[in-house]
């Protein structure tokens, strides 16, 4: 056990972060974690592609870190996409992402 800790303690300051567990995105709250699955799970298909998918990520992502209202301008959709963007740019953000959206993805009516 005390191995175990100096290990995650060396980890954390060759990294510069805190102790803290990692938690999905970074976001610590767990209402919001728990509101962003949700809305995850009843997004998500599995006929959406992954472009659709990612883009759903990122907006339920922003509604639960800032509300709903972010998402009602016309310079939403550009933040949106320049997020998404991103993402699919960089490989290591786009294998998570793919995980995500793989686990809360659900089956369509007419393909279930």
């Amino acid at each position: 056990m005390m191995q175990e800790k100096n290990f995650q303690q060396e980890i954390a300051s060759r990294r510069g972060v805190s102790h803290e567990p990692a938690v999905l995105f970074g976001i610590k709250d767990e209402e919001k974690i728990e509101s962003f699955e949700k809305m995850l799970s009843e997004l998500l298909r599995f006929s959406d592609t992954i472009p659709e998918a990612l883009n759903k990520m990122v907006k339920a992502a922003l509604a639960c870190e800032f509300g709903n209202g972010i998402l009602d301008g016309k310079k939403s959709d550009m933040m949106v996409k320049s997020i998404s963007g991103s993402i699919l740019a960089d490989g290591e953000l786009r294998r998570q992402a793919l995980l995500v959206i793989d686990r809360f993805a659900k089956a369509d009516e007419l393909n279930a």
